[in-house]
Formats: C-alpha cells, sequence, structure tokens
C-alpha cells in the first residue's frame, strides 16, 4: 500500500515545474562538464520519475538582435548512475531502440526582451521522458536563453 508523501508529486495531470514555484526559469550548464563520471551527481533537476518533459525556450534579449545558440537535453538515471543524451523525438514516435540526435533546440531569434515576446518568440517542446530521474539543459551562452521546465505524468 502507498503512503502519502506531502513533498512528492506522485502522479501529476497538470505539469509541475521542476526548479520551483511556476514562472522560475532553470539554470543551463555551459558545458557538460559536471554531467561526466560514473558516481552520482548534484546537477540537473528531479523529475519526480514522471513521463513527460515540458520546456519553453526564449531568448534574453537586452533590446539586441543577438541569436542564442541552441540548448541540448540530457537525462540521468540512479540505477546506472550516469547522464546520458535524450533523444530528439520524431514525428510518428521513435522505433524500438533506435538513436536519435540529442534533443536540441535553437530558440527563435528576437530582437526584444522576454516582456515584450509574442507567443510566437518562443519555442515549446513535450519530451517522453520514461521516467528518468533527472534532467539537465546545456547551451554555450547561457546568458542569452530562459528554459522553463515541467514534468508531468499524462
Amino acid at each position: 500500500m502507498s503512503t502519502y508523501k506531502p513533498s512528492s508529486w506522485g502522479r501529476t495531470r497538470s505539469p509541475k515545474n521542476i526548479a520551483g514555484p511556476h514562472g522560475t526559469a532553470i539554470t543551463v550548464l555551459d558545458n557538460t562538464d559536471t554531467l561526466k563520471g560514473v558516481t552520482a551527481t548534484t546537477a540537473g533537476y528531479n523529475t519526480e520519475n514522471q513521463r513527460y518533459l515540458h520546456v519553453l525556450f526564449e531568448e534574453t534579449n537586452a533590446g539586441s538582435d543577438t541569436d542564442a545558440d541552441a540548448v541540448s537535453v540530457y537525462g540521468y538515471c540512479h540505477a546506472f548512475q550516469r547522464w546520458f543524451e535524450i533523444p530528439e523525438t520524431e514525428a510518428g514516435g521513435q522505433g524500438q531502440n533506435a538513436r536519435n540526435a540529442v534533443a536540441s533546440i535553437d530558440p527563435t531569434n528576437s530582437s526584444t526582451t522576454p516582456a515584450n515576446h509574442v507567443p510566437g518568440s518562443r519555442d515549446y517542446r513535450v519530451y517522453e521522458i520514461y521516467g528518468i530521474d533527472k534532467v539537465a539543459f546545456v547551451g554555450t551562452n547561457a546568458s542569452r536563453i530562459n528554459v522553463f521546465a515541467a514534468c508531468s505524468t499524462f
């Protein structure tokens, strides 16, 4: 029989922000150095073994037209104690044991600040993460992008 845990998300229908309160952006890592090795890691964000990862990307231009680089998505499994690439999903789903390229999002270039963005200035993706334990995001110019991430069961 399961035990109620007020700190656990359980089965969620509405996406829950993995960085904290709604509207909190996650930290984008500059490189994969903190994702190396074979031991447990404190990098990344817990997913509470949810099924879907919802991600919103937007540039943080301060009124200048500076194109941000793509951000890649990585996963971590406690059972393996290893980081790995989250695969990009394909139309119609992935085939059995297919190895696709790492999920990488190159946000829409915008010459306005986030407060002045129209919905078309942001990029939204949903990835099926099959209950992995943690996710991390890596981009070379993290100061030019906001990334918001949430997880859900349904």
